[in-house]
This record gives structure tokens, C-alpha cells and sequence, in this order.
């Protein structure tokens, strides 16, 4: 820790969040009119908090478990209900698991068990003009002949093909291990011995040189057999690791006061980014994309660097923890993706990204951060390096600007820097340590400077931008809550956005999502699974007409209150069978043996 640092962790020390903080109330509740207070929750606690553990301890954390057992209720839920092969209405598909596909391959059969159609407009066909999900879709008749054939039309608007979508082909090179890593190798030759004989190195790993050069006799071939959520976009095959670049590439510098909606790992998924755009972010970055997965040729992985062409300035962000890993993905990203820069993440708290070397704890290891830097500039072209990361490990224990002087003194500077004030240990508790931004600041001179934390309302980022010696304000959690903050912020002022409005953007996240999941089942429950993510934060929203000092902070829970209306106090709502009852006014009835697990036991106000 510097000396700076320590200085500042003393002289802040025993003081109350007013002292450190004059924008945000000291109390932890939002004052809320009289006329709207209840004297009881108007709905019972969330189910996170039913269930007691031993000794009451009030729960806290991430459910750990909750993605194994989401995933056998997927399982159970997918088996239970009719499906149709694509290879049935899927040109040039055919059945991946032959005699053993347990899906129908007969379409009057399948008909006659298919569930009800979810309404009369299909969102995928209004919007493409055609369903690749034929008779599968769940709003099929939408798009059925009188003679039983699937219809076509001219959209409203043009349609626009997601961008990056059409990856098989380099799925398979990785998994075949066919493709030019010779920029990554390069560089990597120049690293010593000990480095790729490094302990725990998985011996299954990739690396660079198990893969061949993808020449004209050793191409990979475009499968014929495709994931059911990857099938839409299968292309011909094609060459990888050429791929041309000819539009201008943007300086960081030229970022300056634009909006910037933060990576969210789950939550911030392609169609939540799209509602974004719409409501006036400028500048938007991916979910967090582990770079082993993406050498493994992983589909899920694959899908995060999807881009819609609305998004004006995108990024991707990677994690990982050595420098063949990373540079080898930062290779694949600018050579097959339309990306307009690429972010390093050295913030992400969670124990198994740390485990292996990523996330916030790459900076604790220098040599290691400097090799991926220099690993990921040799091979990224003229395509701008980013980084994002937090004060350290420990609480109190202040050490980015330590990091990043010697970033600089290394020879490795980043094109620029997102500054998250919190510590691994804090996570997303308590408020951000803004009064340690501006030595951070001082340790990267004329580097473009951002950061993120604690930002719920347009005088909230304009106190923080003026009053920081900074180039932007990323905003993170408080998107989550109201994505109308962007709009917020271009107006400067707060919209007291009726529940109808909010219902309406909801209906935007459906139908985005439609489109990028699929209208079939599989697609309609996807849907349903990512529209619940965000309800679990959006639910935190408190009206600006109900409360007495707007605006709201985002350290501040909510006291029990009812809404101007129904739909109010609905959205309002902490309660997960309230979220879904919010789906099923879009996706219909959910299927049997459907559950929604929270991300967390707890929000972190």
C-alpha cells in the first residue's frame, strides 16, 4: 500500500458514510410519504430468506448450489415437454443423436402433443419478417398458412443479423485444434521455460502449439450437426483467423462523458443491453467471457461476444490468469469478431475465477499481469486494451495504485481504466471508496480514467464526474435497477416512470429475447430464466413520486410500501412467485415443475 493510500484508510477511518460521502443518507432506509407506508409487507419475504440456517444466522452470499439444481429443473422440465427435432424444420440439419434422439421427429405427432401457442403475434416473426422456428415456435399458428405452411412477410422495420453470431466454425477449430496462433506463438516463445512448465497446469489445456496452422489442406469443416441454440446460425465453411478489418478504430480518449453500461456477469445479456441502447447507453461490453472456454470451443462461452447492431461502441471482456490463454483468446476475438475493444478483468470477486489466477487476483501477481498484457498487445493489432479492477483484496488494504504505477513502469500501459472503489473482501457491500480515486488517478497520468460504484440517479453521476479528476462514469448495478438512468442522465432530470412504462420496457426485454434465444420452448423458458435475473434487482426500484426526498440511493432499502396501483406494487414486489407471475404475462403458464432460484440469499444495498 502507498503512502498516499495508507493516509487515506487513517484519516477516513471511524468516520460515518455523511463524512466520507455528503450525497448519500446515513440511515439505510428510503424515506417513503406516509400515504404509501404499510404497517405489514405487502407480500411475504423473499423465498431466499424462508428458510433459517442453524443458529439463525441471517443468510448472505451467493446460493452456490443454485446453478446445479436450476440446471437438473431444466433437465427435468425439457424432458417432460414435447420437442421437435430441428432437423425436421431446420434446412441442412441433421439429428446429432440419431436412434436416440428423444425428441419428435413426426410433425402431426408433435402437434397433437405441443402445448397451447402463448398468444397470436409471434415476436420473432414480427420482427424478421419469417420464424426459423417453424412449427417448433410457440406462437406457431401466428405463422402458419391456411394449407399448414409457414408464412414470410417484409418486417416493419429491417431486420439486422446479430453480429458475431456465426461462430461454429471456429467453435470446431478449437476443438480440433486447427487454427494460426502464430502471432500467440510468437510472443510466447519469448517467455521462459518455466513459464509453460508452470505447477497445476492442467496437461489438457489448450495451447498454442497443439494447434496447426489453417492452411487450404487443413481447414475445419463447418459441422452439419450443431447445437439446438446454435442451429440458426450455422454458415458454410469458411477460413478462419483472416479475417479483414476496415473500419476506423476508435481511441479510448474519444469515450470522454459517453455512457458506459457496465460488463454484468448474467444479467447483462444481449437483449438487456439492447434495452440499453434504446434508452441511451453509448458504450456497452459483454458478460465476462472466460478465455479456457473460448479456446475450448465452449458454445455458451461463444454467445457472449453476440453483438447487436445497435450497440454503437462494443467491447469484450475477458478473464483468465496467464498469458498463452489470454493472448491466444485476444487473437481469436480481433481476427473473427466485430469488436471495437477488448477489456482485461482483474475485478471479478468470485472464488473460482480467482482460484485460477483471474479476476482480482492477477494484480496481487505482477509478473503474471505484465505477461498477459504484453501477451494480448502483441497479438491485437491496432484494437484498443482495456483493464478493470478494484482497490485490492482485503478491506482497508488499498493497493490499485500500486498495480498501476507499475503498469506503467512496466512498460504495459492500458488504453484505459475502469476503477471499481471496492474490495474483493467488500464485493458489492457497503459504499464505494470514491476518496481513493484520484490516487489512482495520479498513477496512470494521461490515461483515460473511468469508474464505477454507487450510481442510482443523474445527480449522483454528474457529483461524480465533477467532482473527480476523471473521463467517465461507468454505471453498473444501478442499470440493472433502472435502466432508465440513461435517459435520466441526457434529460437531467428524474422520470417518475409510470408502472405501464415499465411494463412496456419489460415487454421490449421479451421480445429482444425471443430473438436471441428462440420463440421455441427451449427459447421461451431461457427467456423466462433471464427476464427473472433482472426482475430480482429491478424489483429494488422505488417510485420517485412516493418518496419524500428523491432521489433514491443505492445503499438504501426500501421500507414496506404499496404502489399508486396494482402493477406498482407488483413490480415492487421482493417476492420470487411475484417475478414470475410478472413472466407469465408475457411467456405464459410455466411449465411443470418450473423454479426460479435468486442469485443471491441476500441484496447487497
Amino acid at each position: 500500500m502507498g503512502d498516499e493510500a495508507q493516509s487515506l484508510v487513517d484519516q477516513t477511518e471511524g468516520l460515518t458514510l455523511q463524512d466520507t460521502d455528503p450525497y448519500i443518507r446515513t440511515d439505510g432506509v428510503a424515506a417513503i410519504k406516509k400515504e404509501f407506508l404499510l404497517d405489514e409487507p405487502h407480500a411475504e419475504e423473499p423465498v431466499e430468506n424462508v428458510k433459517k440456517e442453524k443458529k439463525e444466522k441471517k443468510a448472505k452470499g451467493m446460493n452456490k448450489d443454485r446453478l446445479k439444481e436450476m440446471a437438473r429443473m431444466t433437465t427435468n422440465v425439457r424432458a417432460a415437454s414435447a420437442r421437435l427435432c430441428p432437423s425436421v424444420y431446420m434446412p441442412n440439419v441433421k439429428c446429432k443423436h440419431g436412434e436416440k434422439c428423444t425428441s419428435e421427429h413426426d410433425i402431426g405427432t408433435f402437434l397433437a402433443r405441443k402445448e397451447a401457442d402463448l398468444g397470436d403475434v409471434c415476436p420473432v416473426y414480427e420482427q424478421r419478417g419469417h420464424c426459423p422456428f417453424s412449427y417448433a415456435c410457440r406462437y406457431g399458428n401466428a405463422h402458419l398458412t391456411e394449407d399448414g405452411k409457414q408464412a414470410q412477410k417484409e418486417p416493419a422495420k429491417p431486420y439486422v443479423e446479430t453480429r458475431n453470431a456465426k461462430n461454429m466454425h471456429i467453435q470446431m477449430a478449437m476443438r480440433k485444434r486447427k487454427y494460426d496462433f502464430s502471432r500467440s506463438i510468437q510472443f510466447l516463445e519469448t517467455l521462459p521455460d518455466c513459464y509453460h512448465k508452470r505447477k497445476g497446469a492442467r496437461a489438457s489445456a489448450p495451447k498454442a502449439k497443439d494447434f496447426v496452422a489453417n492452411d487450404s489442406e487443413n481447414k475445419p469443416v463447418a459441422p452439419a450437426e450443431e447445437d439446438e441454440q446454435d442451429v440458426a446460425d450455422q454458415e458454410p465453411e469458411q477460413k478462419v483467423g483472416s479475417m479483414e478489418r476496415e473500419k476506423r478504430r476508435i481511441t479510448m480518449k474519444e469515450l470522454a462523458g459517453k455512457k458506459y453500461v457496465a460488463p454484468l456477469t448474467t444479467v447483462g445479456n444481449l437483449p438487456f443491453r439492447r434495452i440499453c441502447v434504446d434508452l441511451g447507453a453509448d458504450v456497452t461490453c459483454s458478460e465476462m467471457a472466460l478465455a479456457t472456454s473460448i479456446l475450448g470451443g465452449v458454445p455458451s462461452e461463444f454467445s457472449l461476444v453476440k453483438r447487436h447492431a445497435s450497440e454503437k461502441i462494443f467491447g469484450v471482456q475477458l478473464a483468465g490468469g496467464f498469458a498463452d490463454t489470454m493472448a491466444m483468446t485476444a487473437q481469436i476475438i480481433v481476427d473473427e469478431f466485430d469488436v471495437d475493444f477488448i477489456d482485461i478483468n482483474m475485478g471479478c470477486p468470485i472464488d473460482v475465477v480467482n482460484q485460477k489466477g483471474g479476476g482480482c487476483s492477477l494484480p496481487t501477481r505482477p509478473t503474471k499481469l505484465y505477461d498477459v498484457m504484453r501477451g494480448m498487445r502483441s497479438v491485437m493489432k491496432d484494437v484498443p486494451l482495456t483493464i478493470k479492477l478494484r482497490t485490492g483484496m482485503k478491506e482497508g488494504v488499498l493497493t490499485a495504485d500500486e498495480t498501476l504505477a507499475g503498469l506503467i513502469a512496466a512498460g504495459c500501459t492500458p488504453d484505459l481504466v475502469t476503477f471499481h472503489p471496492r474490495s474483493k473482501e467488500q464485493r458489492y457491500s457497503k459504499l464505494a471508496k470514491w476518496e481513493f480515486v484520484e490516487p489512482c488517478v495520479k498513477a496512470v497520468p494521461d490515461v483515460p480514467f473511468w469508474v464505477c460504484g454507487d450510481v442510482l440517479s443523474w445527480e449522483d453521476y454528474y457529483q461524480r464526474l465533477e467532482n473527480n479528476p476523471i473521463d467517465g462514469v461507468m454505471i453498473g448495478r444501478g442499470i440493472l435497477i433502472k435502466p432508465w438512468l440513461l435517459t435520466e442522465i441526457d434529460e437531467r432530470r428524474h422520470w417518475d416512470i409510470t408502472a405501464t412504462e415499465r411494463l412496456d420496457i419489460i415487454k421490449n426485454f421479451v421480445w429482444y429475447g425471443l430473438d436471441h434465444w428462440g420463440s421455441d420452448s427451449a427459447g421461451v423458458e431461457k427467456t423466462r430464466r433471464f427476464l427473472l435475473e433482472w426482475l430480482s434487482f429491478a424489483c429494488r426500484y422505488i417510485p420517485v413520486g412516493l418518496l419524500e426526498h428523491p432521489p433514491q440511493h443505492i445503499n438504501q432499502r426500501p421500507p414496506y410500501y404499496k404502489g399508486r396501483n396494482e402493477l406498482e406494487t407488483l413490480l415492487s414486489s421482493p417476492r420470487a412467485s411475484d417475478w414470475v407471475a410478472i413472466t407469465e404475462m408475457f411467456l405464459g403458464p410455466c411449465p411443470e415443475g418450473f423454479d426460479f432460484i435468486p442469485k443471491h440469499k441476500a441484496s447487497a444495498y
